[in-house]
């Protein structure tokens, strides 16, 4: 089946290869988000998970896979953590588990920048960190589709993939799986994608429309470390419109991309305003592009939310922004 598999994948990117467009390859993933989503310009980051720097369409199919998984091997797994895959219903919003879904909670406040509404505006100096971590690129759905994406089945995958059931990348593996099977919250829709096509097909479904904005924070490649730093807000636009449907898609650590995808009611029943970022590097003078959520009612909020604590304010304050980290991206109808 392995090497069933590679010869898909082999198949799969060599016949993208004969596509050319003003003589640049066309990827098919690519091409079938431009059928798709029409009037949707693809993210850079996105763009950049189908469309490796590599030329040699052989040495990209293998990588797709193998350079994504070989980093861990020999690595042991990290403990992993105790939150289970238990539904816990909302009662009161922790907007800290929406924004940062993962089985290792309490969240460290360093996981999330936040701001107060009022000072989202140019002039304003924020401390922020950008990070291009390592990256998994997307698999064809045709090939996606044929390797095993459950917990029951974890083993056969690792077997397939050749990853190691005690690395570092198993465990997180185990642990995506866990996150895309834990039931529903109180009020929430999810789904996992594990390609780039059922990405588009599953938030076109979701959201009932193809005429959609996907905003994401663009982070250069050349900046593949962490560099935290002081920011000058240089511009702020607004991006649709407030009442509409979000989906919220995180990066999950996996073999290759995968997203976990998910809307919360009391995010919706609290309004919000969704706007485009620019900041200038005060040590680098870089200019980047984020993405900012702000909550303007808050008092559904958990009085010991991560964003109150991060402020330095007291519960129910309101108008609270979040910028949206590096590697995730958001869904809304445009209508």
């Amino acid at each position: 089946m392995r090497a069933l598999t590679s010869f898909i994948i082999l198949i799969s990117v060599a016949a993208s290869g004969a596509a050319h467009l003003h003589g640049e390859r066309v990827s098919p993933s690519l091409t079938y988000w431009q059928e798709k989503l029409p009037t949707t310009p693809i993210p850079q980051l996105v763009r950049e998970l189908i469309s490796p720097d590599d030329d040699d369409d052989g040495k990209i199919a293998l990588n797709v896979v193998d350079g994504g998984m070989k980093v861990d091997a020999g690595m042991r797994p990290r403990k992993v953590g105790t939150q289970g895959v238990a539904p816990v219903p909302l009662k009161r919003c922790d907007v800290a588990k929406l924004y940062i879904p993962t089985t290792q909670m309490p969240m460290d406040a360093s996981s999330c920048t936040f701001l107060l509404e009022k000072d989202l505006v140019s002039g304003t100096k924020v401390s922020l960190t950008f990070l291009r971590e390592r990256e998994r690129h997307f698999l064809p759905r045709s090939v996606a589709d044929q390797i095993p994406f459950s917990s029951d089945k974890l083993p056969l995958a690792l077997k397939e993939l050749n990853i190691a059931p005690d690395s570092v990348m198993a465990l997180a593996m185990k642990e995506t799986l866990q996150a895309c099977e834990r039931p529903a919250e109180e009020g929430e829709n999810k789904f996992c994608a594990t390609s780039l096509e059922s990405l588009v097909d599953l938030s076109t479904s979701k959201l009932g429309s193809n005429r959609l904005n996907v905003l994401a924070t663009n982070v250069s490649k050349i900046m593949s470390k962490s560099v935290r730093q002081e920011y000058t807000i240089v511009g702020v636009k607004d991006v649709g419109a407030a009442e509409k449907d979000v989906y919220y898609c995180h990066s999950k650590q996996y073999a290759y991309a995968v997203y976990y995808c998910h809307k919360a009611a009391c995010t919706l029943e609290a309004g919000r305003r969704i706007a485009r970022i620019w900041v200038k590097g005060e040590e680098d003078g870089r200019t980047l592009e984020a993405v900012a959520v702000c909550h303007k009612d808050t008092s559904a909020w958990i009085p010991n939310n991560i964003p109150f604590k991060a402020l330095n304010v007291k519960p129910d304050t309101p108008s609270i922004c979040i910028f949206v980290p590096q590697g995730d991206h958001l869904w809304q109808t445009s209508d």
